[in-house]
């Protein structure tokens, strides 16, 4: 069976194991052990915070398949609220003369700070040798039914960044031909960029536009383009009513998509119901269900059938869930 949960402090060495050989060109991952445990720690502090604030708050959650740890994935909340969030915004700026009578479009792309606090969806990894039968999409779509459980702790507007196009040495493209001419590149050998707070950069790029004809044309084709690896990210995310806002990465200008919360389609249809019976129930649906117990959240896919406004449930989610008999759970309806 494969659940997603939130992390714990015993996972510190699974999760160090499962991502130290992960993709260097995920800048999100933690870079070391400790930083595993310090991300751990953030995410059971902000779990069992009882008086709720406009902070930056983190939960980190993974995917478990026969106890062993094959998967995390983060949200962070009140993203950009000590220090605006940097994008590049593309958009098209018009030109004109009277006397030569002319008008036109050109495609540029400029900065763009995000002040206004909002909450991202991050930290996306699932081993390559477990990837498939739809283990990736439990592990980013069990995110959605805990914000459907407890919205309270999450801004209005949701943020989805997908990872950009590299080239056959899994280098940003964007990055070869056009931000790194910005920077000192020492800062990122060392792997110093700030996965939340990346305001620095203004001190960098200059804040007029930038006009994308000169540019490479593999850098121009690609921008807002996701990564091959992450289009069916891209594509669940679409699914669940998250769309494109025009913005892009700094680094390797992959598209960033929003939503907001009460739009996204698994957290409108969440539905918390009583459970009727564990048994071997008829198959009549199959989705994500979950228990409704913060600090012990728990998700399967599952099927289940109805009687009424009860559940039926297979007899291993009694232990899966760490359900009561007559539990409650959240199926999507």
């Amino acid at each position: 069976m494969q659940i997603v949960r939130l992390a714990k402090s015993s996972d510190c060495n699974q999760i160090f194991d499962l991502i130290k050989d992960g993709d260097p060109g995920m800048t999100t991952l933690p870079k070391s052990k400790l930083e595993v445990k310090e991300r751990i720690n953030w995410s059971i502090s902000s779990i069992n915070k009882k008086k709720l604030s406009d902070s930056k708050d983190s939960y980190l959650f993974v995917l478990q398949e026969n106890k062993k740890i094959i998967g995390i994935s983060a949200i962070y909340t009140s993203v950009s609220k000590n220090g605006s969030s940097i994008f590049f915004r593309r958009k098209k700026k018009k030109i004109s003369s009277k006397s030569l009578n002319f008008i036109k479009d050109l495609d540029v792309i400029q900065l763009y700070k995000v002040k206004k606090a909002y909450t991202e969806l991050g930290t996306l990894f699932l081993h390559p040798n477990f990837r498939g039968k739809g283990r990736g999409s439990l592990l980013s779509l069990a995110r959605f039914k805990f914000m459907a459980l407890w919205s309270e702790r999450f801004n209005n507007n949701i943020v989805a960044e997908i990872r950009g196009k590299v080239d056959k040495d899994n280098q940003s493209i964007f990055w070869k031909y056009f931000s790194k001419y910005f920077f000192n590149e020492g800062l990122f050998n060392n792997d110093e960029i700030s996965y939340i707070d990346n305001s620095f950069i203004t001190e960098s790029i200059p804040k007029h536009p930038f006009l994308l004809d000169p540019l490479n044309k593999k850098a121009q084709i690609i921008i807002g383009k996701p990564n091959d690896n992450a289009y069916p990210a891209f594509k669940m995310m679409q699914s669940q009513n998250f769309e494109p806002n025009g913005l892009v990465d700094i680094i390797d200008a992959g598209p960033c998509l929003d939503c907001r919360i009460n739009n996204i389609e698994l957290i409108k249809t969440n539905k918390i119901v009583k459970v009727q019976s564990f048994g071997v129930p008829k198959k009549d649906y199959i989705g994500l269900i979950s228990n409704t117990t913060l600090k012990n959240f728990r998700v399967v896919r599952s099927h289940y059938s109805m009687e009424g406004d009860k559940v039926n449930l297979h007899r291993s989610l009694f232990k899966d869930l760490s359900l009561t008999k007559r539990g409650k759970v959240a199926i999507n309806a």
